[in-house]
């Protein structure tokens, strides 16, 4: 140690004042020094460190994929790619490559995608962080994986030559493929050892997947001896079958007969497997396969089956069904003592309603029993020998499926005769209901109304709300239909889904039925003896359209006599595509039901046009459950309304009856439904006690 420093100090303790001045200064000028060598060998820290790093850069990126680990097939499915600079080297020109799965539809349309370097800014800085996400469907049977691939592509200021990351991956299995597809096909087999035997079966398919399946192929391998004769539709090559589109909800049936080609051995088990397959960017990819095996015997009976007189007979709800069952014995021996039982399988049927004249049934129990104390023949059958049995019962009018993929509804009757069981099905048309409502006061909050109550030569607008409910199947190419009096105009329109068209422009121009007031329309259905003017309007019409049944020379009188019953005929086989052919009749009614007033209602506005005369909402498609496990769909409008003063003191028609026609999809039929008229009493508006005009 320095001995002027120690003398110093003894010098600044001896001399207190003097000392204290001294020590401080000192004691600064050392605190100064020790600063200022911490400083020089922190920056000579931070000096070695960046040569150290100059000259060991460390690259190192970390990808890392996250998604779902099991997805329904067809379901739209969202991964995240992060990438990661976890060295302490800028990474210039990143790119970002995503490889969706081999069998999968990314929602961009390409299966290679990338991030450009802009979207990471040019450059992923030490310790930066991005994240990016790609969306993608996968396809392909039940327990396979779809496996994604990601890795970056860059450069660094070391390096101009593009480098590539590790490889990250991640898999997704398909744990559902929401398809249905069925083989009708019974556990047994008819078989007649000495005879070709003819058999025909259905395969039904349905999807469920929320996205339009195309491409589609399906195919079908049959036992050896099983000779395909024909299909419908007809097949593209040998058992196979193209299906160019199939939406959600969407329903297909395919019909085969054929033949089992020489002698069949009894008792041997045949297999038929049906395979559905899609095509992605030119490769087969298999969506669902379902196989069948059946046992072949020889039958001892032949049973068929009839309801209303028609073997595959398309059910409706509420309706009464007729079923006749007819059985023979087609064996060389006879038969003591036999049961007949019928069992209705489905929760469709209102047991309540079971009549059965000769058969047994316990109350709320659903199968019906004969025997020969009814039956002479199930007492002893003959070779040869045909008998019938038969009985009644209705379709629930409002039975509600319980959950959305309860759809393409069927009836089951499951006939078994000694030992011998044979299962018929039916398909079940699906039901819409329209319904109609009229407010001033809008509770729904469409519109905003005014001009209430209504007086003659004011105008007072009202909201009129549509709600369309579909019960069981996907039903397609839906019209909604109202007609509005010529004191009334459309102002505003809206609805859920589809689109609302208005036809028709005012004239005063005189109806093609002289006699028949301009805003008259048909509303109830007429029957033999009826007698009031809507009857008379009918045989105005009648004088026009069907003059050799109704002679101009017969006097209207609004009764519904013979020569009305006869002109009805007539007027049905005129228009006989739009009246009888959508219920399926071959042979005219005779009365006005709601098919023949639809025709009747479009004859009277082609010749009375008016300002919004027609009001049509059109639906490409209704799912079903819309309205009973979803909210229903719903258009409304906002229309204008003139009272005239022969309206005075009176409640006037604001709309006429709305009427819904619909394709469904599952059975082909035309399914239909009606409403009422709306009136300026608006019986849903609470707020209006009287809608008499003023």
């Amino acid at each position: 140690m320095n001995i002027d420093f120690l003398k110093k100090v003894k010098e600044l303790i001896s001399s207190p004042k003097e000392g204290k001045d001294v020590f401080a200064s000192e004691s600064l000028a050392i605190k100064t020094t020790l600063l200022g060598g911490v400083l020089i060998f922190s920056i000579f820290l931070v000096f070695i460190v960046l040569i150290l790093e100059f000259l060991t850069p460390e690259i190192n990126m970390e990808i890392k994929i996250s998604g779902p680990e099991t997805a329904k097939a067809g379901e739209l499915i969202t991964y995240t790619v992060s990438c990661k600079n976890t060295g302490n080297v800028i990474i210039e020109n990143p790119e970002l490559i995503f490889n969706h799965p081999d069998f999968s539809l990314p929602e961009k349309g390409e299966a290679m995608e990338s991030i450009a370097s802009d979207k990471f800014g040019n450059f992923l800085y030490p310790k930066e962080e991005k994240k990016f996400t790609f969306e993608t469907r996968i396809f392909g049977s039940e327990g396979e994986k779809g496996n994604v691939r990601s890795w970056l592509n860059y450069k660094t200021k070391h390096s101009s030559v593009t480098q590539m990351s590790e490889i990250s991956t991640f898999s997704t299995q398909l744990s559902e493929i929401p398809i249905d597809l069925e083989l009708d096909i019974p556990s047994k087999i008819p078989i007649s050892p000495e005879t070709k035997n003819e058999f025909k079966f259905k395969i039904r398919y349905c999807s469920f997947i929320d996205y339009s399946l195309d491409n589609l192929k399906l195919e079908i391998n049959s036992p050896p001896d099983f000779n395909l004769k024909e299909s419908r539709p007809e097949a593209i090559e040998e058992n196979q079958w193209n299906i160019p589109v199939l939406e959600k909800n969407e329903t297909g049936e395919i019909e085969v007969r054929g033949e089992f080609l020489g002698q069949q051995e009894i008792g041997r088990e045949m297999t038929f497997v049906v395979r559905l397959f899609t095509t992605i960017r030119g490769e087969k990819t298999l969506l669902k396969e379902t196989v069948k095996k059946s046992l072949t015997y020889k039958p001892v009976f032949s049973i068929s089956q009839e309801i209303n007189n028609q073997s595959e007979y398309i059910a409706s709800p509420g309706e009464m069904l007729h079923y006749q069952i007819y059985f023979k014995n087609i064996d060389e021996k006879s038969f003591r003592d036999l049961v007949l039982i019928s069992t209705l399988e489905e929760d469709l049927y209102d047991l309540s309603t079971i009549e059965c004249p000769k058969g047994e049934n316990k109350a709320g129990d659903n199968s019906i029993t004969w025997n020969g104390e009814t039956i002479s023949e199930l007492r002893y059958f003959q070779p040869k020998e045909e008998a019938k049995v038969e009985f009644w019962i209705r379709l629930k009018p409002d039975y509600t499926p319980k959950e959305t993929s309860e759809i393409n509804l069927v009836i089951r009757n499951n006939v078994l005769l000694g030992e011998f069981e044979k299962e018929f099905t039916n398909k079940v048309n699906s039901k819409i209901e329209i319904q109609q409502e009229g407010y001033y006061k809008d509770k729904y909050g469409f519109f905003e109304n005014i001009g209430f109550p209504p007086e003659v030569n004011k105008t007072t607008t009202y909201t009129i709300v549509w709600k369309i409910k579909n019960y069981y199947s996907l039903v397609k190419d839906v019209a909604i239909k109202a007609f509005l009096p010529v004191q009334a105009n459309i102002k505003s329109t809206h609805c859920s889904q589809g689109k609302i068209n208005i036809k028709g422009e005012f004239s005063a121009r005189e109806s093609v039925y002289p006699g028949i007031p301009a805003d008259f329309s048909f509303e109830n259905n007429l029957t033999y003896k009826t007698q009031s003017y809507e009857v008379k309007y009918l045989q105005i019409i009648f004088k026009k359209e069907v003059p050799d049944a109704f002679d101009k020379d017969v006097p209207t009188t609004g009764y519904f006599g013979r020569i009305t019953l006869n002109s009805i005929m007539e007027f049905q086989k005129k228009y006989e595509k739009e009246i009888l052919a959508p219920q399926n009749f071959k042979e005219p009614t005779g009365y006005v039901d709601k098919f023949t007033r639809l025709k009747l209602n479009e004859l009277l506005t082609q010749g009375i046009p008016a300002i919004s005369k027609e009001i049509i909402w059109e639906i490409e498609k209704i799912e079903p459950g819309s309205g009973i496990l979803s909210d229903p769909l719903t258009a409304a409008f906002q229309i204008s309304f003139t009272p005239t003063l022969s309206q005075k003191e009176k409640v006037a028609q604001l709309i006429s009856g709305v009427s819904a026609l619909g394709q469904d999809q599952w059975t082909g039929e035309t399914i239909s439904a009606e409403d009422e008229s709306i009136d300026t009493s608006l019986p849903d508006d609470p707020s209006v006690k009287e809608g008499k005009i003023q």
